[in-house]
């Protein structure tokens, strides 16, 4: 008997994914609950909205891993950020071709990157999720709410050492810096 495994988490087709785009899409529609999670200066005055609780309650769900629930700073972050995108860019054109837009591609990608290498380097300095929310909503003013939404908070959920490393090959490969 074969087991069917279930997609990579931040996978598209994964339940917790599906469910992430949902409440974007929700929060979306609800120009009040997104205008609520916005007024919060920090996590902890964002897990104490009823917005956040019904996001709460319905995404970790999704996101347990076995009997476990996630952090509740990973999921605050995550909610947190979905209220300030106004778009979900997934893919880019390069010539004819269609190929995947990863954060990391956003942010350096250009004649002048949108993300100085000064500023990314202080991104990846960054050890606390709190002065992580704070530093990421300045790089989606500057990108102009456009991001790939579930890469975003992937980077926001694992945020560490190795995501930090990951983010900076994807950075310096299309980091026109010369």
């Amino acid at each position: 008997m074969t087991k069917t495994q279930l997609p990579k988490l931040f996978n598209r087709e994964h339940p917790a994914s599906i469910a992430l785009l949902d409440s974007w899409e929700d929060l979306l529609i609800n120009k009040g609950d997104r205008a609520e999670l916005r007024r919060c200066k920090n996590l902890k005055k964002l897990q104490q909205t009823s917005t956040f609780q019904r996001h709460y309650w319905k995404l970790s769900k999704k996101f347990m891993q076995g009997d476990k629930y996630p952090q509740k700073e990973q999921m605050a972050i995550m909610i947190a950020l979905v209220a300030y995108i106004d778009s979900n860019v997934t893919s880019y054109k390069e010539g004819d071709e269609e190929k995947p837009d990863y954060f990391a591609y956003q942010i350096s990608r250009g004649d002048k990157p949108k993300l100085s290498e000064l500023r990314f380097r202080r991104l990846l300095k960054i050890d606390d999720r709190e002065k992580l929310f704070h530093f990421l909503i300045q790089v989606l003013r500057v990108l102009d709410k456009k991001v790939n939404i579930l890469d975003l908070l992937s980077i926001a959920y694992f945020w560490g050492d190795n995501t930090k490393t990951k983010l900076a090959y994807k950075y310096y490969e299309k980091a026109n810096l010369d």
